[in-house]
């Protein structure tokens, strides 16, 4: 990594990183004033600022805080040596201030705000280890302030609706929890045998794939704010559970004639001002996670993964029959991940993500938790089991 400090117009230091300007040219110190205040949220518990440098972005920061917890994830050695050259007063030497350059410091908990200046992804580059991440939590935040006003309609229609909330107890059964990678088009004979043995929770994206295969899950679950759910449902005729995100597309919800479980989600500031005594779900971006964390919540001790393959190793990404993209062609996003067989496969920068809170997540759940995607990302301290084993599972043996 290049790191290179001038003198901009103002007279003030401006900093380059592998020839990319990270700060203004002309007023860096204004220029990163205003990043911070336009992406600043007061209701966050703590913050995470992504790239330390000189420390612009942490001084107008810390004016913003007041006194709330502030991490800094500095990339390199030299990057804090050269913020520190250019520090030599104690400003930056505060209780409340944390510098970092471990990968367990970048926390995705929802009471954390995470501030990403885009030009650090440009500046360390897709071979960077963290670059596949950060390029996500960078998506996924364009993304919420895109739809926030959907987000809220969604929401304000959906408590409306009066429906069921979520409640924990002893769950005897053990959960599957189906989504809708290749490896399922392999594993969903196990479900079709065993079915009446098991709670099937699917995501809703593969409910035709389980339909077409007469399996009949006892619950789907729904996290997505727009119309393509729909879709999910269209020509299924399917009258069984339904388990949404408060924030999910209410058109789908409405159109549901079955019973209807609404979930709030940990992080949604409306969602946790409206409830009291109702679990929150932790949500970790997609459908897949969220249907994790609501078994969780409901008490299951064992679940087993199908179809939760967080990457693919042919053409298709998803299995047959499945109300997404399944077709894959060479993309600049595409990356490589080792799979449960210790094979290569490939996966995408959303799929990391996923993995990397189920990595996070395996090291505090109590849950016994088994993956049956042989050519699915390997997910830590999670083992791969055959269908004999699964089998050993549904009659209540210990594997």
């Amino acid at each position: 990594m290049r790191w290179e400090v001038t003198v901009s117009k103002s007279g003030e230091n401006t900093l380059l990183l592998n020839g990319i300007q990270i700060y203004s040219q002309y007023r860096p110190v204004e220029g990163a004033k205003r990043f911070i205040q336009a992406e600043y949220d007061s209701n966050a518990g703590s913050y995470l600022l992504i790239g330390l440098g000189l420390g612009h972005h942490l001084q107008a920061l810390l004016e913003c805080v007041n006194g709330k917890e502030i991490i800094v994830y500095y990339f390199s050695e030299s990057e804090l040596q050269l913020f520190k050259k250019y520090n030599v007063t104690n400003w930056w030497k505060k209780k409340n201030i944390h510098l970092v350059n471990k990968i367990n410091s970048l926390s995705l908990n929802n009471d954390v705000q995470i501030i990403l200046p885009n030009v650090w992804l440009k500046a360390i580059g897709q071979e960077h280890p963290l670059f596949s991440i950060l390029e996500v939590i960078k998506i996924q935040q364009i993304s919420y302030k895109r739809n926030r006003e959907l987000l809220r309609e969604n929401f304000n229609k959906n408590i409306m609706l009066g429906d069921f909330t979520i409640q924990t107890k002893k769950q005897t059964k053990i959960a599957c929890l189906v989504a809708a990678g290749p490896s399922l088009n392999e594993t969903v004979f196990w479900l079709k045998k065993y079915q009446n043995d098991i709670d099937i929770y699917v995501v809703s994206t593969a409910l035709k794939t389980l339909l077409a295969h007469d399996v009949y899950p006892k619950a789907v679950v729904i996290s997505d704010a727009n119309e393509i759910t729909l879709q999910h449902f269209e020509k299924t005729g399917y009258k069984g559970q339904l388990y949404y995100l408060c924030t999910a597309n209410y058109q789908s919800i409405i159109h549901h004639k079955g019973p209807r479980y609404i979930l709030y989600q940990k992080g949604y500031e409306l969602a946790e001002k409206h409830v009291k005594n109702v679990p929150l779900i932790d949500t970790g971006g997609s459908v897949g996670t969220v249907t994790f964390s609501l078994v969780e919540q409901l008490g299951y001790e064992k679940i087993v993964l199908f179809g939760q393959d967080l990457g693919f190793y042919g053409q298709h990404t998803h299995a047959n029959f499945a109300t997404s993209n399944r077709f894959f062609t060479n993309e600049f996003s595409v990356r490589e991940e080792q799979a449960n067989d210790g094979s290569i496969i490939y996966t995408r920068p959303m799929f990391q993500v996923f993995k990397h809170w189920y990595d996070q997540k395996m090291t505090t759940t109590k849950l016994k938790v088994f993956n049956t995607a042989r050519k699915g990302a390997k997910i830590k301290n999670v083992p791969l089991i055959d269908e004999l084993q699964f089998q050993h599972l549904v009659n209540g043996d210990n594997l």
